[in-house]
């Protein structure tokens, strides 16, 4: 990379010694073409779209940072009144991070090797502890039941969502 004799091919991160090719506008060329995708590509998906597969995706994980660094577990959950919802124990890691904090929640799928095609979502939020009695009758009353013992698991965690995204491998036939 840098003094390694190879010219850039395009701008560098700032930050980072990582080179990445320049987007067609910043070479002049007319970026109103459509250029089709081709297989592998990968695809944008639309805002509804993202938070219906994370309505049927079975489990997420969640990523949160604690003392000792990030972290990642998963979780099944629910989607109800425009937030993501999961249950967890009192004085757990997930539960002692979730108050208050920034979080991401991230759902993917695909199908089996022979068409490798699949999708990730993400989103992000702020997730705090449910206290407010009317939401966890109306909660308690969903048809959800966390994975792990629901007796230990009394906590009810709320992720509100600033932003979801997601994206999709390409694999028209041809």
């Amino acid at each position: 990379m840098a003094g390694d004799g190879v010219p850039p091919i395009g701008r560098r991160c700032p930050g980072f010694d990582v080179r990445y090719a320049p987007e067609p506008h910043d070479q002049g060329e007319r970026s109103d073409v459509e250029v089709p995708p081709r297989p592998g590509d990968l695809e944008a998906i639309d805002r509804s779209e993202c938070v219906e597969l994370l309505r049927q995706a079975p489990y997420v994980r969640i990523a949160f940072v604690t003392g000792t660094g990030p972290t990642v577990l998963p979780v099944n959950h629910v989607l109800f009144e425009d937030a993501i919802y999961f249950r967890t124990a009192p004085g757990s890691k997930l539960g002692m991070a979730a108050a208050d904090a920034a979080v991401a929640i991230e759902a993917d799928g695909g199908d089996d090797e022979t068409t490798r095609i699949g999708w990730s979502v993400v989103a992000h939020g702020r997730a705090s502890i449910v206290t407010d009695e009317l939401v966890l009758e109306r909660l308690l009353a969903l048809p959800f039941e966390p994975w792990a013992l629901p007796d230990d698991r009394s906590f009810w965690v709320r992720v509100d969502v600033d932003d979801i995204s997601g994206r999709t491998i390409v694999r028209h036939a041809h």
